[in-house]
C-alpha cells in the first residue's frame, strides 16, 4: 500500500515526478544561466509581490472589521447557518495570484450540517496580513509567539528567528541532483522534524525555493523511495540544478503505474500546461466497486440505458414481471460491471473525459464567457438570474472567484440537475413551499417526485447564512434564485470540495476518508454523472479556447486493479424464466422461483389426456415444447425451453405422475441421455420413447442403483486415434457380448475400443446394439458390390456416410418400391406380416410378395400396412378427402403417398376418437380449428386439443363442430328429444352419434 502524501492545499496524493516535470516548468526553467540569473529572477518577482502586497493591506484592514463581526456572529448562530462567508476569501484569493508564495495559516472550521455539525476549512491569510503588517510578506501567526520574539532571549536565537522572518518561499520548478549526503526535513524553519537521509547521487524534484536575503537556502522536492513518493526540505547547497526542459524521460521511476503512463504520456504530449497528479486510495480496485455494489441505491443508472448497464440483483430486478426496481423515478440499480467500467480512472484519461478529474478549484481563466460555454443551449445560458441584474454565469463566477470553488463545475452541477429549468425545485411555486429555490437539489432524496421535491424544497426552507454580491448578509431560508444557488454552491464546497471530495470523480465515489469515511458521502447517485458532467465542463473549455491553461487533474490509482474494465455490450433482455405453467389448466408453479428446473404433478390413473400450457417471464422470450397429450405411461415428461431475447435458453421438466406420486426432487440430477447411453439394452428397448426411460428409473433403475447422473461420452471410451466410435462402438455393450473381453479387460472400456479397433472390426465382432455388420451388409447392395468382404469398411462407411443418409444396420430391409413408385410412407414388410396372417401363411419370409398383394389388393380392402397410416383415420380426418374419393379406398393411400405426409396430413391420429368414442358425426377437426379464433390462438395446430376442448367443454357450451350437425336445430327439430334432454346439450349430440345418426334424424341447420 502507498504512503498517502499531503500536498498544499490539502489534496491527498502522490505527485508524478516525470509528468510533472514536462508538466509544469515555467519558461523561466529552461534558461542555463548561472545563480545570478535565477537571483534576479527571484528579486523581480518579490518586487512585484511587494507591491501587491502594499495595495492590498488596506482592503484587507477594512475586510477585517467585517470578519470579525462575521466570526462572532457564527460563534452564536452556528447551529442555525450552514455557512458563515467572510470577505478573507475574496483577499486570500487576491493574495494566491501572486507569484510569491507563503505559508497557509491555520484554518478555522465552521460549517455545520443537520443533525450533526461538522467543520469545513476556509482560508485566514488575512488574518495573517493584520498580525504582520510590519513585514513584506505575510506568515502564520502560528509560527511564532510573544515569548519567542522578547528581548529576554539570546542574540542567536534572534538571528535565527530574524533570518526565518525574513525567507520567503516561492515557485521555482526544477531537476536536481545531490552532490553530497543530506538529511530531508518536513519543514525549512527551526525544529522542523528529519524525514529522511538521501545519499549523493539521489535525484529529487524541486516545486519551491526558500530565499532569504535573496540567497536560496532551501529546496522543496519531492522524491521516490522504493516506489513510495515522499516530500521535504533540503539545503539548497548540496543540489545540482538542471534546466532542462525535456523532462518527461528523466526519471525512470514514475508515481503513476505503468498501465497509467502511457494515456497521460499523450494528454501531456498534446498538453504540456496539464498538471497530473496521481492519488493513491490504498484499497483495493475490487474493494473499492464492492462498496458501491452491495450497498442498495448507491449506483443508479438512467432507465433510457440499455438494460446491460443495469444490475440483475433480486434487490433490483424482479425475474417474475420482468421489471427493474426504480430506486428513485426512471432510476434503477446499475450492473456490477456498469460501476467497474465508470469507477476505473483509466478508461477516461483521454482529452474529451479527464475533466471529471479536474481540480475543483477557482483559477483566473475561468472566465464568464467560459460559464457561458457551459451552459450553452440551456434555460440559464446568457439569462438573468430571476430578481438579480446579473447573468447566471456572472454569479457563478463571483462565486467561484470569493469562495475559490470551479464555477465552470458549479454552473455544469446545476445544469446537471435542473436539466432544461422546469423543475418544480426551481419554479418557486411548490404547494406548501412557496417562495423557496435549490438549485443544486440538495437533500432531494426519496422514492416518489413528490418526496424528493419536498426533502429538497425543506433544506432550502432551513436555508444558510452567507454573503451577498451587494454586500449584505443572507441568514435563512433560500427565497430567491441568487440565495439558492450561493447557498447550495458554498454547501457544495463545504460538504464536498474542501473536504478532499475536489474532483467530480471523488464526488461520486468518495475515495477520501480523511474527513467522513470512504465511499458513502456521495454527492450523486448517478453512476455516469463525473463522466457527464466532466465532458460538458470540457465542451466549455474547448469553446471558449482555454484547453491550453494549465489545469491540475487529481487522478486516483487503486492497488490490485484488473487488467482491463470494459463497458458493457448492448444486449436485448435476458429472461428466461417461466411465469405459469399449467396442466390441464392447473397451475403447477405455485411460488415462483427464477432457479427451479424441475416441477412435479400429480394425476389421478383414469387420467387419459394432458393438456400443457406456459408462459414466460417477458413477453419477448420464445417458448417451445411439445405437449404431453395422450398418457401411456406412469411418467411423462414434458420439457419446456425457454429463450430469451438475447438468445439464452433455459430448460424446464415438467414431471407428471399418473396414478403415481413421485416426491419432488426424485429425478433431481437425472440425465435421460446419459441414462439411455449407459445402459444400450435399454435404448434398445426403448428407443426415443423418452418417458419410458423415465417410468424404468422411477419404477426399477434408482432403487437397483442404476446411475441416472449425466456422464462424459465423449472421451477415450469412444474415440481412437482422433476418431469417434461411439456410432459402432458402446464399451459395456462389447465387454458384455464377449465373455473373453469381460475376462481380459475388466471394465476398462478404452482397452475395449483399441481392441475392437485393430481386430473387432475384421472378425465383424458386434460392439454396439445400434449396428449389426451382416444386417447393414445384407440390406445394401450397393455396399456389398463397394466393400465385398472387407468388414471394416462397412464399419467405418456407416459411422461416416450410413448414419447421417439414415441407412439401417438393425433390422432387414424389405423393399417398398413396387414398378418404379415408393409406398413406404404407407407400407412396412414387418408390420404388414405381423398384422395379415393369412399372407404370412401364404408367402411365408418372401417380403416381395406381400409389397406385390398389398399394391394390387391390400390397398382397394382398405388393409393397413404400416404404424404410420390408419386409412379409416385419414378418412374421418378430412372431410375434403371423403369428398373427392368417397369408396375409393386406393386413392386415399395414394394421396397420402404423393401430398398428404407432405402437407403434414395426420394418417396416424384420430382426430375424432376421444376416450374410446368416435365423435366423427358432430367433429371435425379442420371445421373446428377454423370456426373458433380464440381455440387457434389456444392450441394452434394440435389437432388433440381441438377434440378434448370439444368433447370436454365445446359440446356443454353448444359449439358446432362440423358444418353437418347443429345442435340447436337438433334439439328443436325433435320433441321428443327436447322432452328427454331438456338444456343438456351434451345428451343431443351423444345421442346423435349413437343413435340418431343411424335411425336416419336430420341434424343438419
Amino acid at each position: 500500500m502507498r504512503k498517502q502524501v499531503l500536498l498544499k492545499k490539502g489534496i491527498a496524493g502522490l505527485l508524478s515526478i516525470g509528468m510533472l516535470l514536462g508538466s509544469v516548468i515555467p519558461t523561466a526553467a529552461q534558461e542555463t544561466s548561472s545563480q545570478s540569473a535565477f537571483e534576479t529572477k527571484l528579486q523581480e518577482q518579490m518586487q512585484e509581490t511587494q507591491m501587491q502586497s502594499e495595495e492590498l493591506t488596506s482592503e484587507t484592514e477594512s475586510e477585517t472589521v467585517k470578519t470579525q463581526s462575521q466570526e462572532t456572529q457564527t460563534e452564536t448562530s452556528a447551529q442555525e447557518s450552514e455557512v458563515i462567508s467572510s470577505e478573507e476569501s475574496s483577499s486570500a484569493s487576491q493574495v494566491e495570484t501572486s507569484e510569491v508564495q507563503t505559508e497557509q495559516p491555520t484554518q478555522t472550521e465552521i460549517q455545520s450540517e443537520p443533525q450533526t455539525q461538522e467543520t469545513v476549512q476556509t482560508s485566514s491569510e488575512a488574518d495573517s496580513v493584520e498580525e504582520t503588517q510590519e513585514n513584506e510578506t505575510e506568515y502564520s501567526t502560528e509560527e511564532f509567539t510573544e515569548e519567542e520574539s522578547t528581548e529576554e532571549e539570546s542574540t542567536e536565537e534572534e538571528t535565527t528567528e530574524e533570518a526565518e522572518l525574513e525567507g520567503v518561499e516561492e515557485s521555482f520548478y526544477a531537476n536536481a541532483s545531490l552532490n553530497a549526503d543530506s538529511k530531508v526535513y518536513s519543514g525549512w524553519k527551526k525544529d522542523s522534524s528529519e524525514i529522511v537521509t538521501l545519499p549523493a547521487g539521489s535525484y529529487v524534484y524541486i516545486t519551491s525555493v526558500v530565499c532569504v536575503e535573496e540567497e536560496p537556502r532551501w529546496a522543496h522536492v519531492i522524491f521516490d523511495i522504493n516506489e513510495y513518493c515522499y516530500e521535504g526540505y533540503i539545503p539548497f547547497e548540496v543540489l545540482s540544478v538542471s534546466y532542462d526542459a525535456n523532462l518527461m524521460a528523466a526519471d525512470e521511476t514514475q508515481a503513476f503505474p505503468a498501465d497509467y503512463q502511457s494515456a497521460l504520456n499523450a494528454l501531456h504530449q498534446a498538453h504540456p500546461n496539464w498538471v497530473f497528479k496521481p492519488v493513491y486510495v490504498g484499497d483495493t480496485f475490487s474493494y473499492a466497486v464492492n462498496q458501491q455494489v452491495t450497498t442498495p441505491a448507491r449506483a443508479l443508472i438512467s432507465m433510457s440505458q440499455n438494460e446491460c448497464f443495469r444490475s440483475m440483483l433480486d434487490r433490483d430486478y424482479n425475474w417474475q414481471t420482468n421489471t427493474w426496481k426504480q430506486w428513485e423515478p426512471n432510476w434503477a440499480g446499475a450492473s456490477e460491471d456498469t460501476i467497474r467500467y465508470y469507477m476505473d480512472p483509466r478508461n477516461f484519461l483521454n482529452e474529451n473525459d479527464i475533466f471529471m478529474f479536474e481540480a475543483l478549484t477557482y483559477e483566473s481563466y475561468q472566465t464568464e464567457s467560459v460559464v457561458e460555454a457551459a451552459l450553452a443551449n440551456e434555460f440559464m445560458s446568457n439569462a438573468t438570474v430571476p430578481g438579480a441584474d446579473y447573468t447566471y454565469a456572472w454569479l457563478f463566477c463571483w462565486i467561484g472567484e470569493k469562495y475559490n470553488i470551479n464555477p465552470v463545475a458549479l454552473a455544469s452541477r446545476v445544469r446537471q440537475e435542473q436539466g432544461s429549468g422546469t423543475s418544480a425545485m426551481i419554479s418557486g411555486n411548490y404547494p406548501g413551499y412557496e417562495g423557496l429555490y435549490n438549485y443544486f437539489n440538495i437533500q432531494a432524496t426519496g422514492s416518489t417526485r413528490d418526496q424528493i421535491i419536498q426533502n429538497g424544497l425543506k433544506e432550502a426552507q432551513n436555508g444558510s447564512t452567507f454573503m451577498l454580491p451587494d454586500g449584505t448578509t443572507s441568514s435563512g431560508a433560500w427565497d430567491t434564485p441568487t440565495k439558492a444557488i450561493i447557498g447550495g454552491a458554498l454547501k457544495f464546497a463545504n460538504l464536498y470540495i474542501l473536504k478532499n471530495q475536489n474532483t467530480l470523480y471523488a464526488q461520486k465515489f468518495d475515495y477520501d476518508g480523511k474527513y467522513n469515511g470512504k465511499y458513502w458521502h456521495q454527492y450523486m447517485t448517478n453512476i455516469m454523472a463525473p463522466y457527464s458532467e466532466g465532458n460538458q465542463v470540457r465542451r466549455s473549455y474547448s469553446k471558449s479556447g482555454q484547453m491550453e491553461n494549465s489545469f491540475v487533474f487529481l487522478i486516483p490509482v487503486y492497488d490490485e486493479r484488473p487488467a482491463a474494465s470494459p463497458k458493457p455490450t448492448e444486449r436485448k433482455n435476458q429472461n428466461n424464466c417461466l411465469k405459469s405453467l399449467t396442466i390441464n389448466d392447473q397451475q403447477v408453479i405455485t411460488e415462483f422461483d427464477k432457479n427451479q428446473r424441475d416441477f412435479y404433478y400429480y394425476v389421478g390413473s383414469e387420467t387419459k389426456y394432458a393438456n400443457v400450457k406456459a408462459i414466460a417471464a417477458a413477453s419477448t422470450s420464445k417458448i417451445s415444447f411439445t405437449n404431453v397429450g395422450t398418457m401411456s405411461h406412469e411418467v411423462e415428461v414434458c420439457n419446456i425451453t425457454v429463450t430469451a431475447e438475447n438468445g439464452d435458453t433455459a430448460v424446464y421438466r415438467l414431471i407428471v405422475g399418473r396414478g403415481v406420486h413421485i416426491e419432488e426432487g426424485f429425478f433431481h440430477g437425472f440425465d435421460v441421455d446419459s441414462y439411455r447411453k449407459r445402459y444400450p439394452q435399454l435404448e434398445h428397448e426403448f428407443a426415443d420413447d423418452i418417458a419410458s426411460y423415465y417410468e424404468h428409473y422411477l419404477l426399477i433403475g434408482k432403487n437397483s442403483g442404476w446411475d441416472g447422473s449425466k456422464g462424459d461420452f465423449t472421451n477415450s471410451d469412444i474415440v481412437y486415434q482422433g476418431v469417434d466410435y461411439s456410432a459402432v462402438f458402446n464399451g459395456a455393450y462389447y465387454l458384455e457380448q464377449y465373455p473373453d473381453l469381460k475376462s481380459a479387460f475388466k471394465n476398462n472400456y478404452a482397452a475395449a475400443l483399441r481392441h475392437f479397433v485393430e481386430h473387432g472390426m475384421k472378425e465383424g465382432r458386434q460392439a454396439s446394439a445400434e449396428f449389426n455388420l451382416n444386417i447393414y451388409k445384407n440390406n445394401y447392395a450397393d455396399l456389398r458390390k463397394a466393400y465385398g468382404s472387407d468388414n471394416s469398411k462397412y464399419y467405418l462407411h456407416y459411422m461416416k456416410y450410413g448414419k447421417p443418409e439414415g441407412r439401417n444396420a438393425v433390422t432387414k430391409v424389405a423393399s417398398t418400391v413396387y414398378e418404379e413408385i415408393d409406398y413406404s410412407a404407407v407400407y412396412n414388410y414387418e408390420y404388414y406380416r405381423a398384422h395379415n396372417v393369412d399372407l404370412a401363411r401364404a408367402y411365408g419370409d418372401v417380403s416381395d410378395k406381400f409389397l406385390e398383394h398389398f399394391v394390387k389388393y391390400g390397398m382397394k380392402e382398405g388393409r393397413q400396412a404400416s404404424a404410420e397410416f390408419n386409412l379409416d383415420i385419414y378418412k374421418n380426418n378430412y372431410a375434403d378427402l371423403r369428398e373427392a374419393y368417397g369408396s375409393n379406398n386406393s386413392k386415399y393411400y395414394l394421396h397420402y403417398m404423393k401430398y398428404g405426409k407432405t402437407e403434414g396430413r395426420n394418417g396416424l391420429t384420430s382426430f375424432t376418437v376421444y376416450k374410446g368414442v368416435d365423435y366423427a358425426a358432430v367433429f371435425d377437426y379442420e371445421y373446428y380449428q377454423k370456426q373458433y379464433a380464440d381455440l387457434f390462438n389456444a392450441f394452434g395446430d394440435d389437432s388433440e386439443s381441438y377434440l378434448w376442448h370439444f368433447v370436454e367443454y365445446g359440446m356443454a357450451e353448444g359449439r358446432r363442430g362440423n358444418k353437418q350437425f347443429n345442435v340447436y336445430a337438433y334439439k328443436n327439430r325433435y320433441a321428443d328429444l327436447k322432452k328427454a334432454f331438456g338444456n343438456n346439450l351434451c345428451s343431443y349430440y351423444l345421442h346423435y352419434i349413437e343413435y340418431g345418426k343411424a335411425e336416419g334424424r336430420n341434424g343438419t341447420d
